[in-house]
């Protein structure tokens, strides 16, 4: 009978620390309702009408604790964050654990070395693409899913899918979410690209002039000023 010498490092120590967290179907929920929120949610969102507050709070409790989640903001106006970066590399500790990839976490990036792991992740998006169509080809396909498939987890039609993609018709912002949670991309960083993709285009149509964007920063200034 062969024996095995343990040797527990702190990678063994922090993957364990994730699994207890999860160790209850109420937490599982609890998280997976914050991703598919865009890896962000406001308090009274995360809040499940068949469940107990209390309980809620309790176990919200616990996740925060344990790291799982943060919470931001001032009484009446919380939000409640997963840290994407980090929740992804667990993802993906987890499956070099069980010897296959988990759902989501492109192959190609599950066999980087560790030091490209630890400075590049999914939501990280290097890359620039002709339009943003291309930016969510590149994406599905990373992932391995059909147009057909992709298309009913963002509810359109894979004719308008595959035109959206080849930069002959835009996706609607009010699809952004689902973008997002098909993606396995935060919402924050989904919006950053479609709407930097689309004040891009708008420029190249009218011709692009530097004081022009400078007189548009000075507009972004003054209304963000407003709005303290």
């Amino acid at each position: 009978m062969k024996t095995f010498k343990y040797s527990i490092n702190e990678n063994d120590v922090k993957l364990a620390d994730f699994a207890r967290a999860l160790a209850l179907p109420i937490r599982v929920q609890i998280i997976r309702h914050i991703i598919e929120n865009g890896f962000s949610i406001g308090k009274d969102d995360l809040y499940f009408a068949d469940t107990n507050r209390e309980t809620l709070i309790k176990h919200i409790s616990e996740l925060r604790s344990l790291g799982l989640i943060r919470m931001e903001g001032k009484r009446g106006n919380i939000t409640y964050h997963i840290d994407q970066k980090w929740f992804t590399q667990m993802m993906i500790d987890f499956s070099a654990v069980f010897g296959a990839n988990l759902p989501g976490i492109p192959t190609s990036y599950v066999n980087m070395p560790p030091s490209q792991k630890n400075s590049s992740t999914p939501d990280d998006l290097p890359e620039v693409y002709p339009h943003f169509g291309a930016f969510i080809k590149k994406h599905r396909e990373e992932l391995n899913i059909s147009q057909e498939n992709f298309s009913q987890k963002i509810t359109i039609n894979r004719s308008q899918l595959s035109r959206i993609e080849c930069g002959k018709a835009a996706i609607n912002p009010d699809k952004l979410k689902m973008l997002a949670k098909a993606l396995y991309i935060s919402y924050p960083v989904i919006k950053k690209e479609y709407y930097s993709y689309q004040l891009a285009e708008m420029i190249d149509e009218n011709g692009y002039d530097e004081s022009m964007l400078a007189s548009a920063r000075e507009k972004l200034t003054y209304a963000s000023r407003r709005k303290q």
